[in-house]
């Protein structure tokens, strides 16, 4: 019965995450196929808690897959809401969060680098450099 439930449940979070990447405005391919590969690439129970809720660890991955395109205009403009949502997701202080945009920003070039160009990489690469500071 739980696992019905949970199918039900993530087959409603994909349908309704997908409806609200394909009515983004800067919807593309790429964020869809991003999002696929997150969604197919994790178990459901890993990152849903029971009551259907994303797990706090996977927030900021969530996130990033999902928004990605979005993120990474922020970060070439060093500010922006989905660069401050993101630092807000991983739980970097509202005074270190302007020397975040700033770093952010100064690794545009290793972060969308085209032959590592995934959400995954360059969420991975923030939270390295963030914790190197």
């Amino acid at each position: 019965m739980r696992i019905m439930t949970l199918k039900r449940l993530m087959g409603a979070l994909v349908l309704a995450s997908a409806g609200l990447v394909v009515s983004a405005c800067n919807t593309s391919k790429a964020t869809l196929d991003t999002f696929a590969k997150f969604t197919s690439s994790t178990s459901p129970g890993g990152w849903i808690n029971a009551d259907g809720t994303v797990l706090e660890s996977q927030k900021a991955r969530l996130f990033t897959a999902v928004v990605f395109e979005n993120l990474e205009q922020d970060i070439a403009r060093g500010n922006g809401e989905y660069l401050t949502s993101l630092a807000v997701l991983l739980n970097i202080p509202a005074g270190e969060q302007d020397a975040f945009r700033t770093r952010s920003q100064s690794q545009y070039p290793l972060l969308f680098a085209s032959d590592r160009r995934t959400a995954e990489r360059m969420l991975a690469m923030l939270i390295s450099k963030k914790e190197d500071h």
